[in-house]
């Protein structure tokens, strides 16, 4: 019997298995530039525990963000149910002469025993998980004492006019200049109405994730400035639209 969470979870990797053939053509998906990269490297020195670490990069995608670590010097573990998306990560760390061990598994459950990494961390996820406080609850769960849980994320449809307008001029110059439909939703709304975060995540919802998992000592950081790194190398269109709050949070098992 197909239940109504294996439905969702299949919907989810099927759209993320077709989107990895362009994922990474995009400002804010991909890193872009040296000056984004320095700057992620320095946010993440910031809130790292000392010395080279063994970090869970949940719903890795491509590896954008598994790459930086690995280059970091740090032995790193992509997780994401797409396959394809981590294929894409795989030829690109093989190319930049880094080791980094993608595995196949749910973000929400990762597969490993208690206690298993220094640090596990995501970026733009919340928002593609049925089951969001379950998830932190898990990442709780396989890292070590004295570990951490850290996760990058937005709020980047807060319902308000003025982020409606930016949206729809930012898809009007989409539809005129790359000649792509934006309006034809990418899930389902099926699947939308089954996400808690659909429209990104605000800051006061994951801390209160963190502090619901029982983790401590948590502290958060505007990283709008590498947002408004990424806006400089994107074309206007997609500018308009790429404007929002953005946020590190983290807490200490």
């Amino acid at each position: 019997m197909v239940t109504p969470d294996i439905k969702i979870k299949e919907e989810i990797t099927s759209k993320w298995d077709d989107s990895s053939t362009t994922y990474d053509t995009q400002h804010g998906h991909a890193v872009k530039s040296n000056e984004e990269a320095n700057a992620w490297k320095e946010a993440f020195n910031k809130v790292f525990p000392a010395g080279k670490l063994q970090i869970l990069d949940v719903g890795c995608g491509t590896g954008e963000i598994s790459l930086l670590l690995a280059s970091m010097g740090h032995q790193v573990t992509g997780l994401d149910l797409s396959d394809k998306m981590m294929e894409k990560g795989r030829i690109k760390a093989k190319e930049r002469g880094l080791k980094i061990n993608f595995q196949l598994g749910d973000a929400e459950n990762p597969p490993f025993k208690e206690g298993s990494f220094d640090v596990v961390m995501n970026r733009h996820l919340l928002w593609t998980l049925p089951h969001p406080q379950d998830a932190v609850n898990n990442w709780k769960r396989v890292i070590k004492p004295g570990g951490r849980v850290i996760i990058i994320d937005g709020l980047w449809d807060d319902g308000s006019m003025d982020t409606k307008l930016r949206r729809f001029v930012s898809n009007v110059g989409i539809m005129v200049m790359e000649r792509k439909n934006p309006w034809k939703g990418y899930y389902s709304n099926e699947l939308n109405a089954a996400l808690p975060n659909a429209g990104g995540t605000p800051l006061e919802r994951s801390t209160g994730y963190l502090n619901n998992a029982g983790l401590k000592e948590i502290r958060s950081q505007d990283i709008t400035y590498i947002r408004d790194i990424q806006r400089r190398f994107m074309p206007w269109h997609k500018r308009i639209g790429h404007k929002y709050g953005y946020y590190l949070i983290y807490g200490c098992k």
